[in-house]
């Protein structure tokens, strides 16, 4: 069979209109469901690092108000939660990320701060990616209810 044939039978298949209506269900299913699920992740992993920050907060916190003379024995998260020993000789002042790769040497005060700060940065932007997310999700809902009721005619 030749291709001009081949075409000619895959274009009968489909009535007037349907193959418009299976490009937009093909555009909702494929292409808006990969950006929603990328603007899931990025949400994901700015939620993440909210919730390192705020650990780090905490431990400040509770350091704040122990005898900075003597050593402190606590356990560190190696990474994985996987947790070993740790003797802190030091500990008036944290390391702390303060974006990509770039960290700084903060007095607990000023880190404290720092942190705050960007918890709220961070929050914010993870609630835009929310939106952003759920204006995906609608789109897709309005596209397919579309095709649905333009099948049903």
């Amino acid at each position: 069979m030749t291709e001009i044939c081949k075409k000619a039978q895959s274009q009968l298949k489909y009535k007037p209109g349907e193959r418009e209506l299976f490009s937009y269900r093909k555009f909702a299913v494929e292409r808006l469901r990969s950006d929603y699920d990328e603007i899931i992740k990025v949400a994901n992993c700015i939620v993440d690092e909210v919730k390192e920050y705020e650990t780090l907060l905490l431990f400040i916190d509770k350091i704040k108000v122990l005898d900075s003379e003597e050593p402190l024995k606590t356990q560190m998260n190696i990474g994985k939660n996987i947790f070993c020993e740790a003797v802190i000789d030091k500990w008036d002042r944290v390391i702390v990320k303060l974006f990509d790769d770039v960290y700084a040497e903060l007095t607990l005060r000023r880190a404290e701060d720092f942190i705050t700060k960007k918890i709220e940065l961070l929050n914010e932007r993870a609630a835009f990616y929310e939106r952003e997310a759920h204006s995906i999700r609608a789109r897709m809902h309005l596209i397919l209810s579309s095709v649905k009721q333009l099948e049903s005619l």
